[in-house]
């Protein structure tokens, strides 16, 4: 048997979880590795991961890093971007941020790094995704930077829209403190994007020399 492990989220955020969700998943993880004959990691960081918090030997485990389709994440036509900002009220140009609003996506740190920008240097901001858990404090940083009008949440984005998205913004960031891999930062590279990204966990991998890397909680590197 082969069993593939995305990441262990689960052993170093378990307050996302309930406790019984959390005994299962460590459990049965760490009890499905050390039974099956090969274990599939989709990041170098995941495998480490797997060797120094579940003790699975290197030698049993293979990276299969994920992969992104080419005929949907690519660089668009000009014209066509331009008109799906006019169709969704975009600005122009913008920041882009896509994932859940939780804590691991450390986005309190990118609005603090924002609001210390001179309001001449930044473009609007916008913090695409659902809400996960804990995500107030989010919000409440905004506001406490008085953020309102130039940082935006539009919610979950549907999934055909996204090449648009990423199109569309001048830059894409990312800086979360912990990712099993990080698809979205390779997603927006596909689309001809340029990426910031925490130097945490596997986004080094994902970006390579092809982005920029940065301590996820240093808000002056920000």
């Amino acid at each position: 048997s082969i069993v593939t492990v995305y990441d262990l989220s689960f052993v170093h955020y378990p307050q996302v979880l309930s406790t019984a969700r959390r005994l299962y998943l460590r459990l049965f993880t760490a009890l499905s590795c050390q039974r099956a004959r090969r274990v599939i990691a989709i990041s170098h960081s995941t495998a480490r991961d797997l060797t120094q918090s579940l003790g699975i030997p290197p030698e049993k485990i293979d990276v299969a890093a994920p992969g992104y389709d080419a005929s949907v994440y690519r660089p668009l036509p000009p014209d066509e971007v331009a008109a799906f900002k006019r169709a969704k009220g975009l600005p122009e140009r913008f920041w882009l941020f896509l994932g859940t609003l939780e804590p691991r996506k450390n986005l309190v740190t990118l609005i603090e790094a924002y609001a210390a920008l001179a309001p001449a240097d930044r473009l609007p901001l916008i913090l695409a995704g659902g809400k996960g858990w804990d995500y107030q404090p989010i919000f409440d940083s905004v506001a406490r930077h008085g953020l309102q009008s130039v940082v935006q949440f539009p919610g979950y984005l549907p999934f055909a829209e996204l090449p648009f998205w990423y199109n569309g913004a001048d830059c894409f960031l990312y800086p979360s403190v912990f990712e099993g891999f990080g698809l979205p930062a390779l997603e927006a590279m596909a689309c001809g994007t340029p990426v910031i990204v925490s130097d945490a966990s596997s986004l080094p991998e994902v970006v390579g020399e092809a982005g920029i890397s940065l301590p996820p909680t240093d808000v002056s590197a920000w």
